[in-house]
């Protein structure tokens, strides 16, 4: 006999030292490098190849930015720049990332860009490594390329950081792949019963594998995947199905979800970082739940696996190559409306939120595209943008409120 009070228990535990990352993200690093007296590497993009940089001995954390007052960056950045640039460059001018120890950039925007030259000359870190990947990630030279620059990092992060054999990043692939694996399974559990997690809990628990060490990360979702599946199991007997063969992490052929009788209006998210837990705290306070989403520290984040049984190098640009692209990338054999059109009706949701930094230039050139694309198929939508530090939760609540209504009939 399952009992329920003892699995909530449980969960909550799990969850407390999870979201204990949200009111200071990066506690987990400090600590761990005071332990083990090993290198921290920030890093910006879901694209960062990370696998490379856990097989080398460093931590990677994940900057994402922060909730503040510009007070030193607006000396380097143009007050047009994203947040995520212009808050990150706040926190390392200002020594709120001093644990750090290098940083990784991934060529992606503009911004980011200069920001990489920026940072390197003024933040004052032992290491700074640009990765700069292809535009297009289609066609045999792009291909080639991306291998190579791939290579050529791995070999830049050995000489200044640890060597990087074939064992190690094998051994990282695999570490990486079974986090990715259960953050599937997270989402694939959401699907069948919101109710389960909320979804201001559930983005927080894929944002923190970002910031620990996926060992760790990897045992505590185990944890909480087995009090989730022990609670609807004892509420659903015949358990759960099984978990979908997969190329990548999710069955692309899976039968759509189905909202049942009483249940939160379902929404799918889209952005770069989400970070705002007081906003998603809002959606479901007024009865909505984003149950899946194409967020950068979200489902985009750990969509896809790294084939294990090739050359590591291929594995990491494979991984690279067969996800729903990223705005900042091009790729005219896999449409991404077509693509996200095909997780949002098979999460089963209802309506769509663009959530989106001001000034981001590649989701902005995407938003037309993709709002388009719904509006034939009748998926209602809400673009939001915001800048960190500046967000009006009222204001986006009424907004919010409409379009669940709209959704409500």
């Amino acid at each position: 006999m399952i009992d329920k009070d003892e699995v909530s228990r449980l969960s909550v535990d799990v969850l407390s030292r999870l979201q204990g990352l949200v009111g200071d993200p990066y506690s987990y690093a400090r600590a761990w490098k005071g332990r083990t007296g090993g290198k921290v590497m920030g890093f910006f993009c879901h694209y960062a190849p990370e696998e490379i940089i856990h097989a080398a001995g460093a931590l990677p954390a994940r900057i994402t930015g922060e909730n503040r007052v510009i007070s030193e960056s607006g000396a380097h950045l143009q007050s047009y720049c994203c947040s995520l640039a212009r808050t990150g460059l706040d926190m390392a001018l200002g020594g709120d990332l001093d644990f750090l120890d290098g940083t990784v950039f991934v060529h992606t925007c503009d911004t980011m860009q200069r920001l990489s030259d920026i940072w390197r000359l003024n933040a004052g870190y032992d290491v700074h490594l640009d990765v700069v990947l292809p535009g297009r990630l289609e066609g045999d030279s792009a291909w080639e390329y991306l291998c190579r620059e791939l290579a050529s990092f791995r070999e830049r992060l050995g000489e200044l950081v640890g060597p990087v054999d074939d064992g190690a990043l094998r051994t990282s692939i695999a570490l990486y792949n079974r986090n990715r694996a259960l953050l599937a399974d997270l989402y694939r559990l959401r699907r069948r019963d919101p109710g389960v997690l909320p979804s201001d809990k559930a983005l927080m628990v894929v944002a923190a594998s970002a910031l620990m060490d996926k060992e760790e990360h990897n045992a505590l979702l185990e944890e909480l995947l087995g009090n989730i599946e022990a609670r609807l199991s004892g509420a659903a007997p015949g358990g759960l199905p099984d978990r979908p063969q997969e190329e990548g992490v999710e069955s692309r052929g899976q039968a759509e979800a189905r909202p049942q009788a009483g249940e939160k209006v379902r929404l799918f998210g889209i952005g770069s970082v989400m970070d705002q837990w007081e906003f998603l705290a809002m959606v479901e306070d007024v009865g909505g739940t984003v149950i899946d989403d194409d967020f950068c520290t979200g489902h985009r984040y750990a969509g896809v696996m790294a084939p294990e049984y090739v050359d590591p190098i291929e594995s990491i640009a494979r991984r690279i190559w067969d996800g729903v692209p990223c705005p900042c990338k091009h790729v005219t054999t896999r449409d991404r409306a077509e693509l996200l059109l095909e997780r949002i009706t098979g999460s089963g949701a209802e309506g769509v939120l663009f959530f989106q930094f001001k000034f981001c230039e590649p989701h902005a050139f995407d938003y037309p595209y993709v709002k388009k694309a719904l509006d034939e198929r009748g998926i209602p939508s809400l673009h939001l943008e915001i800048e960190q530090g500046s967000v009006s939760i009222p204001r986006l609540r009424t907004r919010v409120e409409a379009l669940l209504e709209t959704i409500r009939g």
